[in-house]
């Protein structure tokens, strides 16, 4: 008996929310009712001897040519420390026009109602191509946007969808993986307001970033543990656009601060602060 065959008490793909991968052409194949119905006669072949195809099973198992319960089609992927590849996804919906929403991937939902500033958990996710499908929430027609994503393996993602002027996107952002002083707090800007202008981010009333433009993700800055004062300001101007005066940030984590929302709006910008997966995850 090959050492994967029996996998009670194993986690699995079968354990997953996120669906299995496709290829380059199982994407390009998918038709409009594959928008909310999964594809399940997905074919992945072994690799053979003397074949460099990077294809689907090498990337997710590599080094072991026997997979368990194999009949042509795997199913059933064995998710080993150390063995079996893959990353980290999470959903953010930093889009303020669109309200609620529901994602399919690959014609599976993993997400229902995501409420605008609402992020998911993160979800592991296997390494290869994969169809994005936005809805309003509660319906399935006329959806908002489709798209597609390509998962490289040992990354940490959040996938926001965001507003630019015309439609709703997605951005990929992935978490730098580091090792944590226990004694200091990371922390990075992420610029998702695609009506804001240029902006300078202040920290405790001392410069530490100039004309952060829309999309752009930014360095990670090393704080003292603490409570910090957040402001941004019109680059052109000096006018105070948003101010967090008491940010809790702690020693040993991460964080990134998501700036969202629409300047023309009421509301304006508001900024979500979540602890960044690089903090907690392990592969």
């Amino acid at each position: 008996m090959d050492e994967y065959d029996d996998m009670s008490g194993m986690e699995t793909s079968a354990d997953m929310i996120m669906p299995l991968p496709l290829t380059e052409e199982q994407i390009d194949n998918l038709t409009d009712e594959n928008y909310t119905t999964e594809v399940t006669d997905i074919n992945f072949e072994l690799p053979k001897q003397n074949n460099n195809n990077n294809d689907t099973v090498r990337a997710i198992f590599p080094g072991n040519p026997f997979l368990p319960n194999l009949n042509n089609n795997i199913t059933i992927i064995p998710i080993i420390p150390g063995v079996t590849k893959f990353s980290y996804i999470r959903y953010l919906n930093a889009n303020p026009l669109e309200g609620a929403i529901d994602i399919y991937v690959n014609g599976r939902k993993v997400a229902s109602y995501l409420n605008y500033r609402a992020f998911t958990e993160y979800m592991k996710v296997f390494p290869g191509y994969y169809r994005i499908v936005v809805f309003k929430a509660g319906t399935t027609r006329n959806p908002i946007s489709v798209s597609r994503i390509n998962i490289i393996a040992n990354r940490i993602y959040t996938a926001a969808f965001i507003e630019n002027g015309i439609d709703g996107e997605w951005q990929m952002i992935t978490d730098n993986k580091r090792v944590l002083n226990p004694n200091r707090a990371f922390l990075r800007l992420i610029q998702l307001s695609y009506n804001a202008p240029l902006m300078d981010v202040y920290i405790d009333n001392r410069l530490v970033l100039s004309d952060l433009d829309f999309q752009e993700v930014s360095r990670y800055i090393s704080l003292s543990p603490g409570r910090h004062n957040l402001k941004l300001k019109v680059a052109t101007t000096n006018q105070i656009i948003l101010e967090n005066p008491n940010m809790p940030l702690r020693g040993g984590k991460s964080y990134s601060v998501y700036i969202i929302g629409d300047m023309r709006s009421r509301m304006g910008l508001q900024v979500l602060i979540p602890l960044e997966g690089t903090t907690y995850l392990s592969f």
